[in-house]
């Protein structure tokens, strides 16, 4: 493996591990699982000798860690019941919508429709 890309490897290597310090700060037992996780993953591609898989597996590390950095939010329970939210800057936070099924709702003006011509069938009858 080249010089600069073990480089690359060992510096996403360690932005996971920050991000990982970040995103679960005070929950011990997240900082430990996620801590196992990454350096399990590590270990399992240590022997990868191909320059194109390592940089896919690189890109991959990238893409987890902007993941974890961008979507991940903790709660914190302050009051029995009750939850802070803690939200880096770098947490994406998206417009909420309520969600509207279209289809469901064109499905029922045709029953409508349907129904309704059904009725002024029957009454011509």
């Amino acid at each position: 493996m080249g010089d600069n890309l073990r480089r690359k490897v060992l510096h996403m290597f360690k932005k996971l591990h920050r991000t990982r310090m970040n995103a679960f700060r005070d929950d011990e037992n997240a900082l430990k699982v996620v801590r196992a996780k990454i350096n399990e993953e590590y270990k399992k591609y240590k022997n990868v000798q191909n320059t194109a898989a390592i940089e896919e597996l690189n890109k991959f590390a990238e893409e987890v860690e902007h993941e974890v950095r961008t979507t991940v939010i903790q709660a914190v329970e302050t009051e029995p019941g009750k939850f802070a939210l803690r939200i880096t800057p770098d947490t994406q936070l998206l417009d909420n919508v309520p969600y509207k099924d279209e289809q469901s709702n064109s499905n029922t003006s045709n029953k409508t429709d349907i129904n309704a011509s059904i009725s002024k069938g029957e009454k011509n009858k």
